[in-house]
């Protein structure tokens, strides 16, 4: 089993008011610094590259210089959108790894037991994605507000980072899909877009995505709660 990580990590954090959701202090550390060091402790992942923009590239360098790590991090610039910057890391890894993780660098709660759940479900099915239900009672509505129709709750679920695949069909997702990689969400997307067929497996409530100063308040307060515990 060999499995390389990629972090993409170079959106601006629009509804952060333009602050780097990479490199918000969350407990007095950088968003990114928890990933990473969630990926070095699982001991699943034996390289990870980091996805960033030319404005922090000298920030997270020296971010992942002071960590550490015994896993080995390459740094690299990404592109316009979160799918373009995911496939510019996954260029980089070496091209002898099995199976990629993909995890968002805006998930600073991701845990090390969580990420060895991900890396062993994908040797299972090939193409993996962290879930959790749904709780709230979701409504499809028109453009005019009206409501369309009421899904049954039981068969969603709300998907997560990480996110891990077969190497050889995520780049082969990448060649099916083509012009079409800028719009895609996730890249779990993408494989299903190129017909791969995608599993979930168990997330975790706690690991959310940091989007809002809202979610920077909760994700202070639950690291700060699992640093004491």
């Amino acid at each position: 089993m060999s499995c390389g990580a990629v972090v993409p990590a170079a959106g601006r954090g629009q509804r952060l008011g333009g602050r780097d959701k990479a490199l918000v202090p969350l407990a007095g550390r950088p968003a990114l610094a928890w990933v990473l060091e969630a990926l070095d402790r699982s001991g699943v992942i034996d390289t990870v590259v980091v996805v960033t923009n030319q404005a922090n590239c000298a920030a997270v360098e020296a971010l992942c210089s002071s960590l550490g790590l015994t896993v080995p991090v390459r740094i690299v610039l990404g592109g316009a959108e979160r799918a373009l910057s995911v496939r510019a890391g996954v260029e980089a890894l070496e091209p002898n790894r099995r199976f990629v993780l993909v995890h968002d660098a805006a998930r600073p709660l991701v845990t090390p037991e969580l990420i060895r759940r991900a890396v062993e479900a994908v040797q299972r099915h090939g193409a993996v994605v962290a879930a959790v239900p749904v709780v709230d009672t979701i409504k499809q509505v028109a453009l005019d507000g009206r409501v369309v129709t009421t899904p049954d709750r039981a068969s969603l679920v709300a998907a997560q980072t990480p996110q891990v695949f077969r190497l050889d069909w995520l780049h082969e997702a990448y060649r099916r899909v083509g012009t079409g990689l800028a719009a895609a969400t996730d890249e779990a997307v993408l494989l299903e877009r190129a017909g791969f067929p995608v599993y979930v497996f168990p997330g975790d409530p706690e690991n959310l995505k940091v989007t809002t100063p809202l979610d920077v308040t909760l994700a202070e307060f639950l690291l700060e709660r699992r640093r004491r515990g």
